[in-house]
C-alpha cells in the first residue's frame, strides 16, 4: 500500500516499516501549553542548537498582517502552510548536528486526527522524510492563551494522546516529560538522550 493509498486515519510508513533519512536531532514536543518553548530555549541557553516552532512564528506573522489568529488557525490554508513552513526549517539544519528541535512533521498528524481531517499526501510525505533520534513528549502544565493559542483544554488531551499514537506507529518510542519544572525538565531530557 502507498502512502497515498493509506487511509487517512493510518500513519504512513514506507514500504518496509519506518522510513526517513537519519539525523541527531531531538523532538520536543507536545500538546500546547505543555512547556515547549520554555524547554527549548533552555537549551539554546546552555549553548544546544535549536530549531524554534515554526507554527507560531507563522501564525505570528499571519497575524502581524491582520488576520485575525482564530480564523486563520481554522482555515484551509492553515495546515499547508503550517507543513509547508515545518519542511523550509527543516531544510535548513544539518542532520549530522544535534538540534533539539520544537515539534516535528509528524506532530501535525496528531493535528489531523484531533481536528478530524483528512491526512494529505504531503504530509504522508513529509512526517516520514526524516528519522530523528529521539522524541520527547511534554505531558501538560495547565492550559493558557495567548495571541497564537487559540484551543482548548479538551483539544490539549486529545492531541496529547494523538502524539503518543502517532510517533508509536512510526516506529519510535516516545518518552514522556513529567510536568516538573523547566530545569528539572532540561536535566530528565539530558539523562534520556
Amino acid at each position: 500500500m502507498s502512502v497515498d493509498d493509506q487511509p487517512a486515519h493510518i500513519t504512513p510508513t514506507g514500504p518496509d516499516g519506518p522510513s526517513g533519512v537519519e539525523n541527531k536531532w531531538v523532538v520536543i514536543t507536545g500538546p500546547p501549553s505543555s512547556g515547549k518553548t520554555t524547554l527549548v530555549n533552555l537549551f539554546a541557553d546552555a549553548g544546544e542548537k535549536t530549531s524554534a516552532d515554526s507554527t507560531r512564528q507563522l501564525i505570528a506573522a499571519v497575524t502581524a498582517s491582520g488576520r485575525d489568529a482564530e480564523e486563520f488557525r481554522f482555515a484551509d490554508d492553515f495546515q499547508p502552510r503550517v507543513l509547508e513552513a515545518m519542511m523550509a526549517a527543516e531544510d535548513l539544519l544539518d542532520p549530522n548536528d544535534r538540534v533539539f528541535v520544537e515539534y516535528a512533521l509528524p506532530c501535525n498528524i496528531a493535528f489531523h486526527r484531533t481536528e478530524g481531517l483528512e491526512l494529505t499526501p504531503g504530509l504522508a510525505e513529509g512526517a516520514v522524510r526524516s528519522r530523528y533520534a529521539a522524541v520527547f513528549i511534554l505531558d501538560p502544565v495547565g492550559w493558557e492563551n495567548d495571541e497564537q493559542r487559540v484551543e482548548d483544554a479538551e483539544y490539549q488531551a486529545a492531541v496529547h494522546q494523538h502524539m503518543f499514537d502517532v510517533y508509536r506507529e512510526l516506529g519510535y518510542d516516545p518518552i514522556a516529560v513529567p510536568p516538573v519544572t523547566p530545569d528539572e525538565r532540561q536535566a530528565f531530557v539530558q539523562q534520556h538522550i
